[in-house]
C-alpha cells in the first residue's frame, strides 16, 4: 500500500465542520483510505493539537491528539534531531518561499521515507515538489 503523508492542513480540514477545505478533506478520506497508509510526523500532530486548542478549545484538542497518538492506523514518525537539521537546511536554502520550519521538517520526513503524496491544502507541499492531494485543490 502507498503511503500519504498528512499534513496539519489535512487534519484541520478533517476536524473542523467549518473550515473551508472540511468538505474536500472528509469526501479525500473516505477514498483514500483505501488506497493509502496515512503517515504523519509528531511535529504535525502538535501542531495540529495547538491549532485546534486556540481555535476550537482545550477539549477537542486533547481528543484529537488521543485518537492519533492511539490509532493503529497512523503512522507517526517521530522528528529526529538528524531531520531536524536536513529541515534547517531546507529552511535556509529557499528564501523566495515562506516554507515554515514544520513545514520543512514535514519535507525532511518525506524525503527521508521517499514519500511523494501529501494529503494537505497547503500551496508550500507543491511548491516544494511534491504531489498535493487532493488533486482538485
Amino acid at each position: 500500500m502507498q503511503k500519504l503523508f498528512v499534513d496539519t492542513a489535512a487534519w484541520i480540514g478533517l476536524e473542523v465542520t467549518n473550515d473551508e477545505h472540511h468538505s474536500a478533506a472528509v469526501a479525500f478520506r473516505q477514498v483514500s483510505g483505501r488506497g493509502y497508509q496515512w503517515v504523519t510526523t509528531n511535529w504535525i500532530i502538535w501542531e495540529t493539537v495547538t491549532w485546534l486548542r486556540r481555535r476550537a478549545g482545550h477539549i477537542p484538542a486533547v481528543r484529537f491528539g488521543q485518537r492519533l497518538l492511539t490509532s493503529a492506523k497512523i503512522e507517526i514518525i517521530t522528528v529526529t534531531p538528524r531531520l531536524e537539521m536536513d529541515a534547517w537546511a531546507l529552511f535556509q536554502r529557499y528564501q523566495d518561499k515562506d516554507f515554515g520550519f514544520i513545514d520543512c521538517t514535514s519535507f525532511a520526513t518525506m524525503k527521508d521515507q521517499a514519500l511523494k503524496n501529501a494529503f494537505t491544502f497547503d500551496e508550500h507541499f507543491r511548491q516544494a515538489g511534491f504531489q498535493v492531494l487532493p488533486p482538485t485543490y
